[in-house]
């Protein structure tokens, strides 16, 4: 972890343009439409995400994924432990509510590329950046910050997933689609493909983010009843479907 920003630095961060068309992949609150910004600020010291905005700099942001792996891992296996053998549970509950979403960019977004060492070496960071635990959030806000106003031409950052290594995961910046593309971007410019929607919560939902989680060892709690509803009975249902010997609960029809 580099100690602070370079204070006399006078490059340009590496770029990536991020292609009209290109889906993206974004899980959110059911409440809230899949292209909604959030606008309110995290604190500058607790909870939050990597690259929030925050009362030191405010702008709406949206996270999202290139693929639906990337968004329902850098979601849902945030601080999730493995257990003695190996394998990862997530509660409903942390399913409960919420919505994977697909998304298809109407607008060529022109993005801060810190994907690899190269693109990291270019703001004098390392893989911290994009790989810290959450308590070291408050400096990565900082960062970010610094960042937005080195590129005031970017759209937002785009990085190599903790959880999906491979998979690239994105932060948008509202304030700057505001100004390139109008005040309605979050009407115009993510545009929903409605048959991409799932709820993560429900019997099917869940089934449906297991089959992409399992290759990372987690399995979402189902809301349904199991065989035996206990915590080993879920590890067992993990390692059928790892073996894809058979599925954990009854299908919903």
């Amino acid at each position: 972890m580099p100690r602070g920003m370079p204070p006399r630095y006078n490059r340009s961060p590496n770029r990536y343009l991020l292609r009209r068309g290109t889906p993206l992949w974004r899980v959110h609150h059911a409440p809230y439409g899949a292209w909604e910004f959030k606008a309110k600020p995290s604190d500058m010291l607790y909870g939050g995400g990597r690259f929030d905005a925050t009362e030191a700099d405010r702008y709406p942001y949206l996270y999202a994924g290139l693929s639906a792996v990337t968004a329902l891992g850098e979601t849902l296996l945030r601080d999730v432990a493995s257990d003695e053998s190996g394998y990862r549970v997530v509660p409903n509950k942390e399913a409960a509510g919420r919505t994977i979403s697909e998304l298809t960019l109407a607008q060529d977004l022109h993005m801060v590329s810190v994907i690899d060492a190269e693109d990291l070496g270019a703001i004098g960071q390392d893989d911290w950046l994009v790989s810290c635990s959450g308590h070291d959030y408050p400096y990565t806000r900082d960062w970010g910050h610094w960042l937005r106003r080195k590129a005031t031409w970017a759209h937002g950052f785009i990085w190599d997933s903790k959880r999906d290594r491979g998979g690239l995961a994105i932060v948008v910046f509202g304030d700057r689609l505001a100004r390139d593309f109008g005040y309605e971007h979050e009407q115009t410019l993510p545009r929903e493909i409605t048959e991409g929607a799932a709820d993560l919560g429900d019997a099917t939902g869940s089934a449906w983010a297991n089959e992409r989680l399992i290759r990372f060892h987690a399995i979402v709690s189902p809301p349904v009843a199991l065989p035996v509803a206990t915590r080993s009975s879920l590890i067992l249902c993990l390692r059928a479907l790892l073996g894809a010997a058979s599925v954990c609960y009854p299908p919903v029809t």
